[in-house]
């Protein structure tokens, strides 16, 4: 078999140049795009996971001050009866 590598080098150019080469670029573009959205997403999803841990514990504090309050209220009351 005797190959034309001109011919070779010349497709593989109109490849790399024309639509396929296009195509190549375009799934590059996409692939890189996704990486970095859910780079984002992973990281908006960690912050907000750490904002509700901290809610969540906020809330059981204010709870539990609420809670001492009542006993204190429930203690002047019994106080000034």
């Amino acid at each position: 078999m005797i190959y034309n590598n001109v011919m070779d080098i010349s497709t593989f150019i109109d490849l790399a140049t024309g639509q396929f080469g296009a195509l190549m670029v375009a799934l590059g573009a996409l692939y890189l795009l996704m990486k970095h959205h859910k780079e984002t997403l992973d990281r908006m999803y960690n912050d907000h996971r750490a904002d509700r841990d901290l809610y969540r514990t906020t809330l059981v504090t204010l709870s539990q001050k609420i809670d001492k309050i009542g006993d204190d209220v429930a203690v002047i009351r019994a106080e000034l009866k």
